[in-house]
């Protein structure tokens, strides 16, 4: 039977979206041999198969891709085009995920991105080992621009490297089938980072109730909150509370700049605003970003909210809305563990 062998140059944010997996997924599918590596340049794939399985493998790439990738070009080479070590075909006993090549130049790297739906009802999910773990992630969704530290993307070159996963996230980051397969970020409460909380009354005190708990409730009676985040801080406060929003313009020096408002859902988000399908879809989006909408006139509080105070866009018929991105922002608003905090938050970053 007739094989063939090529090299495959894929450029542009492959890196930290889970292109390796699915690359080695899709080969694995058509029974083609060889490896796929991370470079400091993008992503290096050399396979060998059956000619027509490698022709159908190439132009999959492209089109079944991670829909975080964005592919700018890909460059297919053959053994006579190639020069040095790049052979024949050379009888690669399986297809694999090879460590990364350090050959010195440019790669793009994701940006951060929201909790996805799946990371999510773990998250919600008292079963769950990672339940109201605020650090969950996948290889579909959590930090990939905030953590890195060089390149090519792999845990050793994050701030995740002194983080060891345990058994249970190694077996997942091994395991070609779960969507966590060579996720750098992976971690749960046992091996991953904790959530603290400094609460600070004119001198540092130490916290001795749950972090959440507590920060929820220091919410609730007006504290501000520096909310460590993707991207680095945010400042938040109850936005239904004068006396809060008009502090946090105090501190913040800014007299009747608007801020932002994250609100716990697309319905509490149509409480206060206007929402065209575009704006839905963009405030649902992997992004999660601010959307300026119309402020509604007819807007009135829920059973769980109080109206927004006027302070927080003054003069302004718009307001600049998202939705929760990351699990700590979900598990705020949540309805666990104990009364809920199901009101706005304004971001006053």
């Amino acid at each position: 039977m007739l094989w063939i062998r090529k090299e495959i140059r894929v450029n542009g944010i492959v890196q930290g979206v889970g292109f390796r997996p699915f690359v080695y997924q899709l080969a694995t599918s058509l029974g083609l041999k060889g490896y796929v590596l991370n470079s400091s340049e993008g992503v290096i794939i050399d396979v060998e198969g059956e000619p027509q399985k490698i022709d159908e493998f190439i132009p999959l790439l492209t089109s079944k891709a991670p829909p975080l990738s964005k592919i700018e070009n890909i460059v297919v080479r053959t053994p006579n085009q190639v020069q040095g070590s790049f052979a024949e075909v050379k009888g690669y006993a399986s297809f694999e995920i090879r460590e990364s090549l350090l050959d010195g130049k440019f790669a793009l790297i994701s940006p951060d991105i929201a909790i996805c739906p799946d990371c999510l009802s773990e998250l919600l999910n008292p079963a769950d080992r990672r339940y109201q773990y605020p650090f969950i992630n996948c290889t579909n969704c959590g930090p990939r621009y905030s953590i890195i530290l060089d390149i090519p993307y792999d845990r050793p070159k994050t701030t995740m490297a002194k983080f060891k996963m345990c058994p249970e996230c190694e077996r997942e980051y091994q395991d070609p089938s779960n969507r966590r397969f060579h996720a750098q970020p992976n971690a749960c409460p046992v091996c991953g980072p904790q959530l603290e909380l400094n609460v600070v009354r004119g001198f540092s005190l130490a916290n001795e109730k749950d972090p959440l708990d507590t920060a929820i409730e220091l919410l609730k009676q007006g504290a501000i909150g520096g909310i460590k985040g993707l991207g680095g801080f945010h400042l938040a406060c109850d936005a239904a509370n004068d006396d809060a929003v008009k502090r946090l313009r105090e501190k913040k020096r800014r007299s009747n700049k608007p801020f932002a408002i994250m609100c716990p859902d697309i319905e509490a988000v149509k409480k206060i605003c206007k929402v065209s399908a575009q704006s839905e879809k963009l405030l649902n989006s992997e992004l999660k970003p601010i959307v300026l909408l119309p402020k509604n006139s007819e807007a009135k509080a829920s059973h769980y909210m109080n109206p927004i105070s006027k302070y927080v866009a003054p003069d302004n018929n718009y307001f600049g809305v998202m939705l929760p991105y990351t699990p700590l922002h979900c598990l705020l608003f949540s309805t666990s563990p104990s009364p809920p905090y199901k009101g706005w938050e304004v971001e006053g970053g």
